[in-house]
């Protein structure tokens, strides 16, 4: 019966441990895709690195509402702003929320499409 009680556990664990694996996997893939939006897009408008985020989040399921995203520029500065709140399952049948958040402060060489460059 002990035996059986440790079985159970430890698969209880294992489970969860997957579930949330995945979950952080995901949230992790949607970071790096966020990053590369920002860094690589000093030529692309604020909607567009947006789009690109909520597609990349669309295509891992995630429940992220695209109106969340908040893209601000800076000189020489892209900062990337979202949260998402996703249902894990740690047991069978029994979910726990868990909020993702994501904040990105990438630094770019390039100035933005729409900097003023000075005057020589």
């Amino acid at each position: 019966m002990k035996t059986l009680i440790k079985l159970l556990v430890a698969a209880a664990i294992v489970f969860a441990s997957w579930k949330c694996g995945n979950a952080y996997l995901k949230f992790y893939r949607l970071k790096d895709a966020a990053q590369d939006a920002a860094l690589f897009g000093a030529s692309k408008s604020d909607a567009q690195i947006r789009n690109t985020i909520a597609e990349v989040a669309n295509e891992l399921n995630l429940p992220l509402d695209p109106d969340r995203i908040a893209v601000r520029r800076e000189p020489n500065h892209t900062y990337v702003t979202t949260s998402y709140v996703e249902k894990i399952e740690v047991l069978p049948s029994f979910f726990y929320p868990w909020e993702f958040k994501l904040d990105i402060d990438v630094l770019t060489m390039t100035p933005p499409r729409d900097a003023q460059l000075p005057d020589k």
